[in-house]
Parts: C-alpha cells; sequence; structure tokens
C-alpha cells in the first residue's frame, strides 16, 4: 500500500475528535470557573478512586515487557522478517528519547528533585535536608520519568505495531484489540477507542506546550532581560507551531530525524558540563546510591497508594498524577516507537526504547537535581527559593547561573527546551495524522493533514493561554488524566491480545484466514 493510497479523511474518527475537543474548549471559554471546577472534581474522581488500579497496570505492563522480551517472541522482527531497519542505532534512540520525554524531562530537572529534598514524600518516612532524603529525591523523580514511563509506551507500541506492520491492520490504537474483537475493531467500538486515545493526548500536548512556553519565556528573560508577556507567549507558541508543523509535513528522516539528533547531542553536552564543571565526584556517588535505592524501593515507589493518606494527597498528586498523564501518550507514543523499530526484533525494541532512555532519565536528573541539592545544601545557593518565588519555569535557569559560563549554558538549554517542543509535536502530528486517515498505515501521513492537526494543536494551545489563561492549561492536563481511565480500562482487553500474540495463536489464526485488509468501511 502506498503511503498516499486513499487520501481520505477517516470521518467517524476525525469529526468526533474535533468536535469534542472544540465542545470542551467553548465550554471553557464561556464558562471557566464552571470549567474548572467539573475538571477537577473528575479528577478527584478518578485518582482517588482508581488511583490504586492505575498503579498496579502501571506496574504490570513493565513487567509483561520483560516476560515477552525474553520469551521466543522476542525473536520476531517487527514490520516482518524481511523488514529492515530504516535508522541507525544513534538516530533511533535519539527519537525515542526525544518523541516521549521532550519537555517533561527539562521541565522537571530542577524542581522536582529538590521539591522532594525539601519536602520528602510521607511514605518515605524521612527528615528533610538529608542525605538520605537527596538520595531518595533523585530516586523518586527518576522513577517518574523513566523505565515505568517507557514499559507503558513499549508494550502499547508493541501491541498497535505487531499487528499493523506485521498483520497490515490499520495503524490505529484500536487494531490493538483486533485479537479479541476482530471485525468490530472497525466500528463504533473501535472508532472510541482511537477517539480517547487522541482527546487524551492532545490534551497532554496543548499541555506541554503551555507549561513549556512559560518555561521558555523565563529563559529568555534570563537571557536578554524580556520579560514575560503575552506577546512572547504568542510568538513562542507561533515560532514553535510553525517549526514542528514543517518539520513534520517534511517527513521522519527530513525533519523529525535530523532535529532529534540535533536534540541527542545539545542533551549530551548539557549533562556532560554539569557532570564535570559540577561536584563530580558527589554527582557520581549520588548517583551510585540513587541507583542502589532504584533496585531496593523501585515495587514500594510504584504502588505507594497512601491508604491511609499519610502524605495528603501527595501520592494522588505525583505518581498516580504521572502514571495517568504517561497513560494518556501512551498509544500513540507507542505506536511512533513501534514506527521508527521497523526492522528491529521485538527484543530489542523491548529493551531498547525501556533501557535507553530509562537510563539517560536517571543520569538528567543526577546532573540537574544532584547539582541543585549539592549547591543549596553546600553553598546556601537559595535555589529552592527562587523556585518558590518565580515557580518551577525558572528552576533549571536559577541552577545554570550557579555555574561557570551560565551565560553560554542558559541559552544552550532554551534551544534545547525549543527543540524539545518540535521533536514532541512533530512526532505526535504525524501519528494523529495516521489514526484520522481512511486506509491508516505506519508510513507518512499526507502533507495537507499533518499541517492541519498541526495548527490545530498551536491554536489550540494558544486560547487556553489567551481565553483560560493557566487555568485553561491546568484544566486541559487534567481533562487528559481523566482521558487516561477509559485508555487504563481498555489495556486490560490488549494485555490478553498481547498474550495471544506472544502464543502464536495470533499469527496462527491471521494465516488461516489469509487476512488482508483492503476497504476497512466493507468491514464496518
Amino acid at each position: 500500500m502506498s503511503k498516499n493510497k486513499g487520501f481520505e479523511i477517516e470521518k467517524s474518527t476525525f469529526l468526533p475528535s474535533a468536535i469534542i475537543l472544540g465542545v470542551v474548549l467553548l465550554i471553557g471559554i464561556v464558562f471557566p470557573s464552571f470549567f474548572h471546577s467539573s475538571v477537577g472534581y473528575l479528577f478527584d474522581v478518578t485518582t482517588k478512586g482508581f488511583g490504586w488500579f492505575y498503579l498496579m497496570v502501571s506496574l504490570a505492563l513493565l513487567f509483561i515487557c520483560f516476560y515477552i522480551a525474553a520469551s521466543p517472541f522476542g525473536k520476531k522482527i517487527i514490520g516482518g522478517p524481511d523488514a529492515k531497519p530504516e535508522h541507525n542505532v544513534f538516530s533511533w534512540c535519539a527519537m525515542a528519547v526525544c518523541s516521549g520525554i521532550a519537555t517533561a524531562m527539562v521541565f522537571y530537572a530542577v524542581g522536582e528533585p529538590l521539591s522532594y529534598f525539601y519536602n520528602p514524600p510521607a511514605f518515605t518516612y524521612l527528615d528533610p535536608l538529608t542525605p538520605q532524603a537527596a538520595v531518595r529525591a533523585i530516586q523518586i523523580s527518576s522513577f517518574h520519568w523513566s523505565f515505568l514511563y517507557y514499559g507503558i509506551f513499549a508494550f502499547w507500541g508493541l501491541a498497535v505495531g505487531y499487528m499493523s506492520m506485521n498483520h497490515n491492520l490499520p495503524y490505529r490504537p484500536s487494531s490493538a484489540l483486533y485479537p479479541l474483537m476482530k471485525e468490530k475493531v472497525f466500528g463504533w467500538q473501535g472508532k472510541v477507542v482511537d477517539v480517547l486515545s487522541i482527546l487524551a493526548l492532545v490534551g497532554g500536548i496543548v499541555t506541554s506546550l503551555g507549561f513549556g512556553t512559560t518555561q521558555f519565556a523565563s529563559g529568555m528573560q534570563f537571557v536578554f532581560g524580556i520579560q514575560p508577556s503575552n506577546t512572547i507567549y504568542a510568538l513562542t507558541i507561533l515560532v514553535v507551531t510553525l517549526s514542528y508543523t514543517i518539520s513534520s509535513s517534511r517527513g521522519l528522516n527530513k525533519g523529525m530525524k535530523i532535529i532529534s539528533n540535533a536534540n541527542a547531542y545539545i542533551y549530551i553536552i548539557i549533562t556532560a558540563f554539569l557532570i564535570i564543571f559540577g561536584p563530580t565526584i558527589f554527582l557520581a556517588n549520588l548517583f551510585t546510591e540513587s541507583v542502589a535505592s532504584m533496585l531496593n524501593n523501585f515495587i514500594t515507589t510504584a504502588l505507594n497508594a497512601d491508604a491511609f493518606n499519610v502524605g495528603e494527597g501527595w501520592s494522588r498528586n505525583n505518581t498516580v498524577f504521572f502514571m495517568a498523564w504517561i497513560m494518556a501518550y501512551a498509544p500513540l507514543v507507542g505506536m511512533f516507537l513501534a514506527k521508527i523499530s521497523r526492522g528491529r526484533s521485538v527484543r530489542a525494541y523491548l529493551l531498547v526504547n525501556i533501557f535507553v532512555p530509562g537510563i539517560f532519565v536517571f543520569i538528567w536528573f543526577t546532573a540537574f537535581g544532584g547539582n541543585a541539592i549539592y549547591q543549596d545544601f553546600y553553598n546556601q545557593a537559595g535555589i529552592y527559593e527562587t523556585i518558590q518565588q518565580l515557580g518551577f519555569p525558572v528552576a533549571n535557569f536559577a541552577l545554570l547561573q550557579q555555574m561557570p559560563f551560565y551565560s553560554v549554558m542558559i541559552p544552550l538549554l532554551v534551544a534545547v527546551l525549543f527543540f524539545s517542543f518540535i521533536t514532541l509535536a512533530d512526532a505526535m502530528t504525524g501519528t494523529i495524522s495516521s489514526v484520522t486517515l481512511k486506509h491508516s498505515v505506519a508510513g507518512e501521513a499526507p502533507r495537507q493533514i499533518k499541517l492541519f492537526w498541526g495548527l490545530m494543536i498551536g491554536a489550540t494551545t494558544l486560547i487556553c493561554l489567551f481565553a483560560l489563561g493557566e487555568v485553561g492549561t491546568t484544566a486541559l492536563q487534567t481533562m487528559s488524566i481523566v482521558y487516561a481511565l477509559p485508555i487504563f480500562i481498555f489495556t486490560l482487553p490488549v494485555i490478553v491480545s498481547v498474550f495471544r500474540m506472544v502464543s502464536g495463536q495470533v499469527d496462527a489464526e491471521m494465516a488461516l484466514a489469509g487476512f488482508e485488509i483492503e476497504e476497512e468501511e466493507d468491514a464496518a
């Protein structure tokens, strides 16, 4: 099937996604207080009632990935036995890191570990500003954005990618359910899965761009003394939107791949700088202790449901929140990871996409968070006080001001933040575009549809920031967490589907049926 064959909008997926998103935004603009209180109520209901469920499923998916990697199924090639890798190892790893972490890793690098150092989570039973609190601060921060994070992505990517690229099913989240639902995935049941996946992802991306824009503006203030304003926010979103839209329209090899490689090199340069020009031995020791803490406390951190509310909602607003936010991204980010892994074995796909980003995140948080802890603990630098006064967006810049060559490193961090915007939105724009087309395949979607979704995401971000302010981005983020609940529920039958793939049942059934998708509307 050619990449542009049957270029036609899948109206039953496209229209509900666009209409629901538009209605939600309209309600927010007309009734902002009601909008904010309603999504806040839904957030409380879902995280309080289903937080334990989020934690259990998230951990289970990581273990399932390890089981599959160790099984004979791990030798299967994504895309079929004749598929060849389309990207070299560095580019493959760079796109995996940049498409999944993007602005989150940059945004939380200093603020999150420093917050845990000053206010250790109650379940750790540690005193603040102690060596033990420093170790757990790095461990918990790294936990939130590393191995479990990518285990969820990798699981969903395998479920969709194997059915799409090995069995010619549409490149949509609903295809992961084909082993159980068969042709029903082409009906309304499958459309519900696809629409909810799109809505959750758009909410997550818009929030990331909104929060990232505030950090970018803070960086511009540090570098050039330009005060953050609506004009700065608007110009930032406009430039970022045009950049990732153009990048996405140029295709993977001419856009995303080049930017991801550049971004990865800058990540490495900044990390090396912080380690070499920072307290090198301290960071090496802190990293070593944090690895031990990760090994000792991984399960207790993952399953901290806080039944007695000792932490007064800490778990619900942190670990549960992050796992839900990750699940909101999971189906479509996972699909992108599978797409760039065509030609790799299932085993390589799982282990590389879990351990390469996971280890890099661990080093990144140690370099940034460990430096910040050292500066405040030994040098009374007051970084945490600056964060309390000016907010999370300034955290990284407050650290770099304590380092040599800050006049060079701060602009470099601003650049990496800018590229992080682009890589996340580029990858997701292409994936959403494919999902909303008939005859959807894992190849490149037509440029026109990429342009539409790219501009739609940028426009939505602008509306949230200007019409709704911080309430808008926070509410959309909260809504993406609410959308995550049905995705968690859908994940249960997807687990069954994946085990049917691993057992060989799916391959046997598809071969026996001589299965091939030609006209999806006939099956719907």
